[in-house]
């Protein structure tokens, strides 16, 4: 009988994860390649990106394949269908048989952290989404419009809100040390450098959160009052999310680079105590792609 090889990715808007494995559970394999969300590099690079991490990964082609890919910016069900259908057939050389499964990311790190249980995932990287399942199976998701509609709490809004704050020390504003960290940091001494660098050069938001983490650790007061502002937000997300699940699992689990930042892991884990008292609240202990690992052993090979 042909060999089996179950494979997991974990596709962020940074870099992707996989986690490959011969059944059952033996001979594990990693690879790490580049982001690819779905709605900033569209369908032709994500599947270029897996199918490349794919291939380096299989043994050759006398095995049988299970893939769970949980792909950022993939959260309605007829993009994950399309992408599914479209990395299945540009494997259908590279395996005796290929099974693939894709879904949301927020998805497989839920079940990173709690399996079929139930509970609650809450990221925050450059983007945010929470994600909950109720006690009865019931998903429910809040966020994840992306930085025009929401991405509360993410790295892209509390840059822009950083920004903001500086735009308005120029005016007149509050005063704020974030000022001359971004000065430092891009050379933007005037607000005719804030103006084009924001809209002609398209300002990495996110490259600019971690300034924010920096001066509130320092004391700014405008610093400390963006990562409230945001983290409250997110937290009434995750709020919804529980409150609306049926028997609702008091769990949350977090995730995402903001983390790294111990100011707004310490806002974050405030206004998730304000608004969900009863709630347990960790971070996430495995890493999202053991999610997709997991998923991808249920489709079988």
């Amino acid at each position: 009988m042909s060999q089996q090889f179950i494979i997991g990715l974990d596709v962020g808007g940074t870099k992707t994860h996989l986690l490959a494995e011969r059944a059952p559970g033996t001979g594990r394999t990693e690879r790490r390649g580049p982001g690819a969300n779905l709605q900033r590099v569209g369908p032709d690079a994500v599947v270029e990106t897996l199918e490349g991490l794919i291939r380096e990964a299989l043994p050759g082609p006398g095995c049988r394949v299970a893939v769970c890919a949980g792909v950022a910016g993939a959260g309605r069900a007829d993009e994950q269908a399309a992408l599914q259908e479209r990395l299945r057939t540009a494997l259908a050389d590279a395996a005796e048989r290929v099974r693939v499964a894709v879904t949301h990311d927020a998805t497989i790190a839920l079940e990173a952290a709690f399996g079929a249980e139930g509970g609650a995932i809450v990221i925050a990287g450059t983007g945010s989404v929470v994600l909950g399942r109720g006690r009865g199976g019931t998903t429910r998701r809040a966020g994840g419009w992306g930085h025009r509609l929401g991405d509360v709490g993410s790295g892209h809004a509390v840059g822009r809100a950083a920004l903001r704050a500086v735009a308005a020390a120029y005016d007149g504003g509050p005063p704020t040390g974030l000022r001359d960290r971004v000065q430092e940091r891009y050379g933007i001494d005037s607000r005719a450098d804030l103006f084009r660098w924001t809209y002609r050069e398209e300002a990495p938001l996110a490259e600019v959160a971690p300034l924010v983490g920096a001066a509130a650790a320092a004391g700014d007061a405008v610093a400390e009052e963006i990562l409230a502002s945001q983290t409250a937000a997110l937290a009434r997300q995750a709020a919804w999310v529980v409150g609306a699940a049926e028997e609702p699992a008091p769990r949350v689990a977090l995730l995402g680079g903001m983390l790294r930042s111990e100011p707004y892991a310490r806002a974050l884990r405030q206004a998730l105590g304000a608004c969900l008292p009863q709630a347990s609240v960790s971070r996430l202990q495995e890493a999202p792609v053991v999610g997709a690992l997991r998923r991808a052993h249920r489709l079988g090979a």
